[in-house]
């Protein structure tokens, strides 16, 4: 079942294709299920996160209301919310080491990006106003320098 394809490497698609057919599927008929289904799925293939937050959330909302110092409590919240993380990790399927720590980079170079875009959105005008500054005083530095001084 393996095929060359004339020395060019494995030709996957084709691989793929010959797979579906000999384990009955027919590609004429795939259809892409409706977004409700694939939503409903995706809900329920994240029991693991819904179980742990609802386990946890009132947990953490007695804990917090409790009155205890804030040293016994702190710890206790860490703890319950490193049990959504858990129930996170098992909906997503226990991704090894590798996946996790290139989806945390792709995670963190987003929300830096995402950030970049604010804050330079967000200080348009006050680098306008560090540029007229900057332009001025360079203009009197060099009109101070090219007026003649009498000795």
């Amino acid at each position: 079942m393996n095929t060359n394809n004339h020395g060019k490497g494995i030709d996957w698609d084709g691989e793929l294709q010959m797979l579906m057919e000999s384990s009955g599927i027919k590609l004429a008929e795939l259809i892409r299920p409706q977004w409700k289904t694939r939503l409903r799925r995706r809900i329920l293939g994240a029991r693991a996160v819904g179980a742990a937050v609802a386990v946890t959330v009132p947990l953490m909302w007695v804990s917090a209301a409790s009155g205890a110092p804030e040293a016994a409590v702190i710890p206790v919240l860490v703890w319950l919310a490193g049990w959504i993380g858990y129930g996170v990790w098992i909906s997503l399927g226990r991704p090894d080491w590798s996946v996790t720590a290139h989806t945390a980079r792709d995670l963190g170079t987003a929300a830096f990006h995402a950030t970049s875009r604010f804050y330079f959105a967000h200080t348009r005008p006050l680098r306008a106003r560090w540029r007229a500054w900057r332009a001025a005083r360079n203009r009197d530095r060099t009109e101070a320098a090219s007026v003649p001084t009498i000795a």
